[in-house]
Order: C-alpha cells, then structure tokens, then sequence
C-alpha cells in the first residue's frame, strides 16, 4: 500500500511540470472575462467531499475539467462570457492506414548481422536506421476534433460575478458552473454519458427567460461547419496529415439543442437561443474508422443514430443513467483517511495548504481522482487510453498521445496510468502547487 501510494502522489505530483501545447491555428479566446469581471461572494463547496471545486473558470487547457465516456471526451472550462468545450473521439488520429514495413530491411539483415558480430557496433547502428527501420520511423499522433462554444451575450456586461464555482463531481462523473449575475443564478451541468454515447449540456436558470447564447464550432482540422436544421449544427471533416501519410479519417460532430421557451433560430455556421426558460445540447462525435486499415465507416450514420436515440429521453434519465453506470465501476473502492475542515476549501488552496498536514483526504481525492480518469478515458468496446488517457487539445501533442508498450500499457493495466497521462491533467485540474517530491523518468 505504501509503494502503491507513493507511487500515485509521485505520478500526479509530476502534473505541474507539463504544459498544454495548445493548437496554435484554432482562434479561441479562453475566458478573458476573469480579467473584464470582478468575481465576488464567498460560494458554498460542493456537497460531495470528492470533488474538485474552484472559484474562477479555467484559464489554461490543463485547468478545465475532464469528462468523458471512454470514446467521446471533454475539457470544461467554465467561462462566464464564453463557455469552451475542446473535444476528442478517441477513433481520431492523423494520418490514415499505412504500411511501416521498409522493403529494403530483409536484403540488410545479413550485413547488419555480420557487421554485429565483428564488433562493428557503430556501423551496425547506421546501416539499421538507414535500411530497416520503419517507415516513417515515428507513429501517428492523436489529434483533437476541435471545440463547441457557447457564448452568452447577456454575460458580456456584468461587472459582477457572484458566487461563481466550478466543480467537478467524481462520484457522479458531472461537471458543474454556478453563479450569479444581476440577481439571476445560472446552473450548468456537463457529463459524457457512456450509456447514450453523448455529450449532455444542461443550462438552466432561476428566473424564466434567461437562458441566451449562440452555439459555435471551431477546429484546427479541415473541416466544414453549418446548421442542417434549427436546432441541429454539423462539423465534418477529415484527419491531419503526419509524417507524409495523408489524413483518411473522416469525422463529425453533431449538435443538437432543445430549448424550453424563448426563440431558437440558425444562422449559417451557428445556433442562436434567446429568452428561453431552460435548455438541453446533446452532441455527438464519430469517425470512419472501423480498423487500423478500414476507414469506411459513416460518421453521420453514426451520430445520427446516438443524437436521436437520446432526444427521446428526459434530462433527468439520462442523467440518472449516466450516473448509475458510472458509479457501477467507480464505487468498487474507497478510500477513507477521515475530513477535516480543510474540505471546504477550494481545490487549489487545499493544495497551496498541504504542507501543514491537516489535509489527509485531500490523499484520497487524489487517489480517487486518478481512478476517475481511467474510468472515464477507457471502457470495454472502446479505444486503450492513450498517453494523455483521451484528452488532447493539439494536432501534435507531447509524444504524440499515443500509445507506446515499453512501460505505459503496464502501468495503465495496473491502474496507476502513465505519468504523462495524469500530470497533463491531474495536477493542473487538481491546483499548480507541488503535492509531494518528484522525478522524472
């Protein structure tokens, strides 16, 4: 047990010493308004002691809050003005099916053999890497699809943000906003739902005829964007290319919004909802791959299918599904270290705090929240989670996102996950101060 702790603080501690390479084409401003409002009011912590919980919204991608499904990921960031959503389907890498093998490398393997067992190391190792590795020699990275927006115009001229949190619950696998602005308390709710296979975004507000914002995508991928219906935006695309192999994945991510009162309209690459009471986004992403070399499948078929079977249910099923599947796995363990007061504070001053050592569960938020990745970036029937489990925001990540058997596939199996999976992650998402000591590999 104590190995098997120090080696999870040691593997989350590393978090910090990561930052995003966020994709430098894709034109997002993320959340100014901390700079343009003034947040103010003392917010009540979340009711569930595993939670993660902050008083402003994220400024970084490293400090959204990751949901997902095992297939169909998102990073929350929880912007007043501009909520972002940067999505990933975990089906969507660059590139498209190849053949690494190098034609010239059976005709080497005599000389490299020979020059080997003369002690010809040097010259060995040439002829090897001109004539008999793969090729190309590095693998396809995994890639983001790109972002769904939400911007909420009548936000823009609040110069007071009461009460703001954003949480994100571990036990129930929900991602949370609340705050107030000119007497009016707005509520979100965002989880990935691995029984209807969807993204679910819930806005709701205290007072009728509050709920306005236009919906938007955007992606560095070469992608097209447009309304179909009213109510209905589409993205479709295809993969990057990398390393001279043409991208060959096709994708789409569809967006379909129901809103209760108030007025939906479609302009020609975005959802307008004004006055509304309430409303539900219910989104979707898939890709043409069948195999690793079939890329045939129909991403529309796809999202079609998942977007309408989930219309025909209530918010509160499918919240309650999604609920009840996740805690059938995330429920197996607990861990109990005892609660001190330390509990309501936010999740980054708990962490600023550690040191005094009166802080003992913020260990097993720790422990939990590691398990809550994995959970959700890796399920029966989907993709292994990658290197950063299936959050990415880049066309070119950190070792490419991708998988690698020297000794990640171990440590996912065993639970723990890679070290630069959950430091991309964990740590920023945890709080940006240092848990314990740490090295690097």
């Amino acid at each position: 047990m104590r190995l098997l702790t120090r080696s999870i603080i040691t593997l989350l501690s590393l978090f910090l010493t990561v930052t995003s390479t966020s994709s430098r084409r894709l034109a997002v401003t993320t959340n100014h308004q901390a700079d343009a409002a003034r947040f103010t009011g003392q917010p009540a912590p979340p009711e569930e002691p595993l939670s993660l919980w902050y008083r402003r919204p994220a400024r970084q991608w490293v400090e959204a809050l990751a949901v997902g499904n095992g297939r169909l990921g998102a990073m929350v960031f929880g912007g007043v003005e501009r909520e972002r959503l940067q999505l990933n389907e975990d089906t969507l890498w660059a590139g498209g099916p190849y053949d690494p093998n190098n034609p010239e490398a059976l005709a080497a393997l005599p000389e490299a053999r020979r020059l080997v067992f003369e002690g010809k190391y040097g010259e060995a190792h040439k002829l090897i890497g001109e004539k008999m590795m793969a090729k190309p020699l590095r693998q396809m990275p995994y890639q983001t699809v790109g972002d769904l927006q939400l911007d909420f115009p009548d936000s823009k001229t609040a110069t007071s943000i009461i009460n703001y949190r954003r949480d994100l619950n571990l036990d129930t696998a929900i991602a949370g906003v609340t705050y107030e602005i000119n007497g009016v308390r707005f509520t979100r709710e965002l989880f990935s739902s691995p029984v209807d296979q969807v993204v679910v975004v819930r806005l709701t507000a205290d007072k009728p005829g509050h709920i306005s914002f236009t919906a938007s995508m955007q992606t560095p991928q070469k992608a097209t964007v447009e309304t179909e219906a009213p109510d209905t935006l589409v993205m479709r695309g295809v993969s990057g290319e990398a390393r001279g192999v043409p991208g060959a994945l096709k994708f789409e991510t569809r967006l379909r919004v129901a809103a209760n009162g108030g007025k939906t309209s479609a302009e020609k690459e975005s959802l307008l909802v004004r006055g509304a009471d309430s409303a539900t986004l219910l989104l979707d992403v898939a890709t043409s791959y069948k195999s690793y070399k079939d890329v045939t499948g129909d991403p529309e078929a796809i999202t079609k299918q998942h977007i309408a079977a989930a219309s025909k249910k209530s918010f509160e099923a499918l919240r309650r599904e999604h609920i009840a599947e996740h805690q059938r796995l995330f429920r197996r363990v607990k861990v109990d270290l005892g609660v001190t007061d330390a509990v309501r504070l936010p999740t980054d001053e708990r962490i600023a705090n550690f040191a005094s050592g009166a802080d003992a569960q913020l260990a097993a938020l720790y422990f939990q929240f590691g398990r809550y990745l994995l959970i959700s970036s890796s399920r029966p029937g989907t993709q292994p989670a990658t290197l950063q489990g299936i959050w990415n925001d880049s066309m070119t990540p950190p070792w490419d996102s991708k998988w690698t058997i020297n000794i990640n596939t171990e440590m996912h199996a065993n639970g723990i996950g890679d070290d630069r999976h959950w430091r991309a992650h964990g740590e920023a998402s945890l709080g940006r101060a240092r848990l314990g000591r740490s090295s690097q590999r």
